[in-house]
């Protein structure tokens, strides 16, 4: 008997891509069979299932975070660092000769894409409402501490303050929690 179908086989034949040979195989026998059964129900079952948009201001903070992580990482010093800028020196010079004797390519320029954002502009962004908010008091600008983000913040809040915070970002509570 041949060997059983991979996993990418089994991909392959779940999105009609399969040869003859691997769809025979997969209707001659029953563990492959199996397998391909329960691969389907969950492909049917994850393509059912709907992914939330994170809110507004989540890819911008997670932008500032990351920036701010790398920015206080110390830079790796090691005994080999001259190394590195005598070998791109060396490089640059055999690219230099290689490159010398050669007629110019002609270069067509790329065709390029708009600029993409996953946040919405200023003026659609409900979120930014909410937040600006949070940012003021009755009596004049919040006081935050060095160090204390929007998520400490939030965490700090009175029951009171949850509930009415809840209530004006339309979070449906109804829903079972994760």
């Amino acid at each position: 008997m041949a060997a059983h179908l991979s996993d990418q086989t089994m991909t392959d034949l779940l999105e009609g891509r399969g040869t003859a040979g691997e769809q025979a195989h997969l209707d001659s026998c029953p563990a492959c069979a199996a397998r391909f059964d329960e691969a389907r129900a969950a492909l049917e079952l994850a393509s059912g299932v709907e992914i939330p948009e994170p809110p507004g201001l989540y890819w911008e903070v997670l932008r500032r975070n990351v920036s701010r992580r790398i920015a206080e990482e110390p830079p790796r010093r090691t005994r080999w660092g001259w190394l590195l800028p005598v070998a791109a020196g060396a490089g640059a010079l055999v690219v230099a000769a290689l490159l010398l004797g050669r007629p110019p390519v002609p270069t067509t320029a790329a065709p390029t894409l708009p600029a993409w954002s996953a946040l919405p502009p200023i003026d659609e962004d409900e979120a930014l409402f909410v937040v600006s908010g949070f940012a003021m008091a009755e009596d004049g600008p919040l006081d935050w501490e060095e160090g204390r983000g929007l998520g400490a913040f939030v965490a700090a809040l009175s029951d009171e303050d949850s509930e009415a915070l809840v209530e004006a970002l339309g979070v449906d509570q109804t829903e079972g929690e994760p």
